[in-house]
């Protein structure tokens, strides 16, 4: 599908799995996060500054599993280094090795961004399959 699609030169969402998944997708998947997730305000997302609506709380009937209720962590201020693109490199306007802190202060051992930190972040892929690939 997406091959087609660069070759037409237009894209869109398409339905890869018709034949299990309903266009209007799992309804009951759906139910189920509804029934225990209500969205309450805006909120910040690292690399992306805050997201209209994108704020999610436990509802009435869960929220005594409410971790952050419970031990009541202090709020963090994260402060990303000016130079960081995580952003860029989330919304797919750069890639990571565009970004001039990658390879050298952001490397998989001392992670300055949220994609170096997590070894399925865009970053920490592309530094270790990159990587190999330039030995291979």
């Amino acid at each position: 599908m997406l091959v087609e699609q660069k070759i037409a030169a237009h894209s869109k969402v398409e339905n890869q799995y018709r034949r299990v998944v309903p266009d209007a997708g799992n309804l009951l998947a759906q139910q189920a996060i509804a029934d225990v997730f209500c969205v309450n305000g805006d909120s910040e997302w690292r690399g992306l500054g805050v997201i209209e609506s994108s704020g999610v709380h436990l509802t009435p009937d869960y929220q005594r599993f409410d971790a952050e209720a419970h031990f009541r962590p202090a709020p963090q201020q994260v402060c990303d280094d000016p130079r960081a693109r995580c952003g860029e490199v989330l919304t797919g306007k750069c890639k990571p090795h565009q970004c001039p802190l990658f390879g050298n202060t952001c490397n998989p051992q001392t992670a300055f961004g949220a994609l170096m930190v997590s070894s399925e972040g865009a970053c920490a892929a592309w530094y270790q399959y990159r990587q190999q690939e330039s030995e291979a």
